[in-house]
């Protein structure tokens, strides 16, 4: 097996045996690298590779803004919907703005958000509940 299908199995099987909090947790990583790599692109005025990898925290985003429930999380979810949205709206047309600080302004949001959800995934953890309830949805 080559270095990089093993990587791949570990990344799949990491996703697929995560709680779903960590997953929240994983895909702020993941956006926030994307957007990390981005700025330093379109700063580079690699304008194509830019918008892979904006293209890619979109769907991120979105995939965690599909992912809320309204009925159990209620005014979080709806919180954490204006977010995405937000984070959405800014991400179009990005790639043709001179100013790369939207992207500091994102990551910045994202590792707030992160925080919190790292911070519910320790208190959590801690709960004797917690660890017997594994169907539990982050998905505020």
């Amino acid at each position: 097996m080559g270095y990089q299908q093993a990587v791949s199995t570990y990344q799949k099987t990491s996703v697929e045996t995560s709680d779903s909090v960590k997953l929240v947790i994983m895909c702020y990583d993941a956006a926030m690298k994307d957007l990390e790599d981005a700025k330093i692109l379109h700063e580079s005025h690699s304008m194509e590779a830019t918008y892979d990898k904006i293209r890619h925290a979109q769907d991120i985003i979105t995939e965690l803004l599909v992912g809320l429930d309204y009925e159990r999380g209620g005014e979080i979810a709806q919180n954490l919907s204006r977010l995405y949205n937000f984070m959405l709206r800014q991400l179009i047309g990005v790639n043709s703005q001179q100013d790369t600080s939207v992207y500091n302004h994102l990551i910045r949001i994202l590792s707030e958000l992160k925080d919190a959800w790292e911070h519910i995934r320790k208190n959590t953890n801690q709960l004797p509940e917690a660890n017997a309830n594994r169907s539990w949805q982050a998905s505020a």
